[in-house]
């Protein structure tokens, strides 16, 4: 990886790291993101400070994001933390990300152990879809800050009765060997979860994201797994009505295994 991408990356990693300031924490988004910003920052920089106070042995396992107003570029954003509940073996927290004083985005995360229990899931990876290798990269474009390498899939064909079967998917991973911290890879997947292009607007697919917006977001985090290696987002749009759209999505390593899902509703304009 040459310099150029590092410093991409190291500065996409510096955004999850906050400061103290009195009892809230404060982080600063980047200037290069565009106004607002995208609404996956906004989820990794409050699951990041949702972190700091998650309990000694235990992990990520959900979170519920409402995002009220649109978090924008190059300015400080603060974050509270309250407890919700303190059990043995759940802790909930609600974290408040504000910029002037205003409420951006309300998260609710929870954190456990992993324990032993039955396993089963939908998993493998779907029919056709080539791994990442047999992908070609995209070109190198020295203006584009966006520090992930992916491999751009794109929605499954149209099916006879209109529907898909997945309306986004792409490959992703950071490329550089990140420490071995489930709360720095935890944030990092929830930026992912946000991740699915136009895939919640199916008649629309070849647009662009104008006129959508993020009303609220769910993700699970149902395996341990690291964000500096290949994985699959597959996103399926539910139901588009009442000027509001949801979609579903799984994300799975190169194993098959589903390590994270997700659901988000959005506003159309």
């Amino acid at each position: 990886m040459g310099a150029l991408a590092r410093a991409r990356v190291d500065e996409f990693l510096a955004l999850l790291r906050h400061e103290p300031d009195g009892d809230r924490l404060v982080g600063q988004t980047p200037d290069w993101e565009g106004q607002p910003v995208f609404g996956g920052i906004g989820l990794a920089m409050t699951t990041s400070a949702a972190c700091t106070a998650a309990p000694p042995g235990s992990r990520l396992h959900s979170l519920h994001a409402h995002f009220l107003r649109p978090v924008w570029s190059s300015r400080d954003v603060f974050f509270e933390t309250e407890d919700v509940k303190v059990g043995r073996a759940f802790h909930v927290l609600r974290v408040t990300a504000s910029q002037d004083d205003k409420p951006g985005i309300v998260m609710t995360c929870s954190f456990t152990a992993d324990a032993e229990g039955p396993e089963y899931d939908v998993s493998g990876i779907p029919e056709g879809v080539p791994l990442p290798d047999d992908v070609r990269a995209p070109p190198e474009d020295p203006d584009d800050l966006h520090p992930w390498d992916e491999r751009w899939l794109g929605p499954t064909p149209v099916r006879s009765d209109g529907t898909y079967e997945a309306t986004h998917r792409h490959w992703f991973r950071l490329p550089v060997r990140l420490a071995d911290d489930p709360h720095l890879h935890a944030s990092l997947f929830a930026y992912a979860t946000d991740w699915t292009g136009t895939g919640g607007r199916p008649l629309s697919l070849d647009g662009d994201i104008t006129g959508m917006i993020s009303l609220d977001h769910a993700a699970w985090f149902h395996r341990p797994s690291r964000a500096d290696e290949w994985h699959l987002q597959d996103v399926h749009s539910v139901v588009n009505a009442g000027g509001r759209g949801t979609l579903r999505g799984v994300i799975r390593n190169q194993q098959g295994q589903v390590v994270a899902s997700m659901a988000q509703e959005m506003l159309f304009r």
